[in-house]
């Protein structure tokens, strides 16, 4: 599998260094226009726009496997069904992790400009000290609640993103004599996302009032909020185990490239 994961970033890698060199050039472009403003306008925006690119990005690349002749060369490999499923999760996981590194890196280095401009020192305690501070004062929660949902976002984008490899799995072998196969698979896409939504409604609605999170974070801990998403962040891991034993299965069995 690890040769399929480097070779998916081999594919990709002049994309990557033109989003690097224009994300670079955009944050001195914004600074220099707009001083501060402008470094938290970049802070901002970037996360908007790396979300959109990395969506269509990892759509993209499984859908050229399936559709275009340069996938050709994946399936002739001796990898099962399943381990090329999982590398190409395992792919667009690491991705997004390196997606989040790289803001954390813009956030410090704007940290140090701001903190420059303003004149005083940067210190990574205080800074995180203040931001835990301005988080439990104002909004009513704190780091621990952000890292819970940041848990909780990977798990459920992890499904998101196997609900569109699951769906041009499915129209590339069950529905490949169709017509309109790109309808199909947004079709298909739409309805996997519906289902893991329905379900999830339907868990919340049989669940005692403990996993009741609607009301004010500050009044629960960290250590509460993950019990508490516990149930629905199971039930999204058993779908995306689901999801990706499916698309191995027609991977492995019934793919007609």
């Amino acid at each position: 599998m690890f040769k399929i994961i480097k070779y998916d970033f081999i594919r990709k890698y002049k994309l990557i260094l033109i989003i690097l060199i224009a994300a670079v050039f955009l944050n001195l472009l914004a600074i220099v226009k707009f001083s501060v403003q402008g470094g938290v306008m970049f802070l901002g925006l970037f996360p908007i726009a790396m979300i959109l690119l990395y969506i269509v990005d990892i759509i993209k690349m499984y859908s050229d496997d399936l559709n275009k002749k340069s996938g050709y060369m994946l399936f002739m490999t001796s990898y099962s069904g399943y381990k090329i499923i999982v590398s190409k999760l395992i792919t667009a996981i690491l991705e997004a992790i390196a997606i989040l590194l790289l803001y954390l890196i813009f956030i410090l280095i704007n940290s140090i400009y701001f903190s420059t401009t303003q004149g005083f020192d940067l210190n990574v305690n205080e800074i995180i000290s203040a931001v835990n501070t301005i988080l439990s004062g104002r909004l009513g929660f704190n780091l621990g609640h952000v890292f819970v949902f940041l848990l909780t976002v990977l798990v459920f984008a992890t499904g998101f993103i196997l609900t569109a490899y699951t769906s041009i799995t499915i129209r590339k072998s069950i529905f490949s004599e169709t017509k309109f196969g790109g309808v199909l698979s947004f079709i298909i896409f739409i309805a996997l996302n519906w289902a893991s939504s329905f379900s999830s409604s339907k868990l919340m609605s049989i669940l005692p009032p403990y996993y009741d999170i609607s009301g004010d974070l500050g009044q629960i801990s960290a250590t509460q909020l993950i019990i508490a998403l516990l149930p629905i962040i199971i039930l999204s891991v058993v779908e995306s185990i689901l999801m990706t034993l499916g698309s191995g299965y027609l991977l492995e069995k019934r793919i007609n490239l």
